[in-house]
């Protein structure tokens, strides 16, 4: 039986391209607290790469990665 996570905030960067997803998710992320999870959905292939390497620079842990029907799915916690 899977876990379902409560995310805090939820982002929508569909319609974005890079650097705009990188941007918006580490505006968003900041402005949280420590702890607080959220939920970027994109759909720029480049997030796939972009948005794992700002986790590791950044210290946040990405708790879940996937891809749904043309949408790259994080769940990353501050």
């Amino acid at each position: 039986m899977a876990t379902e996570i409560t995310c805090d905030r939820e982002l929508d960067v569909k319609g974005h391209v890079c650097p705009r997803p990188m941007v918006m998710s580490m505006s968003a992320l900041k402005a949280m607290a420590p702890g607080q999870i959220l939920k970027i959905v994109a759909n720029d292939s480049s997030t796939k790469h972009s948005l794992p390497a700002l986790c590791e620079r950044a210290g946040y842990k990405l708790i879940d990665q996937r891809d749904e029907v043309g949408e790259f799915i994080f769940i990353i916690q501050k």
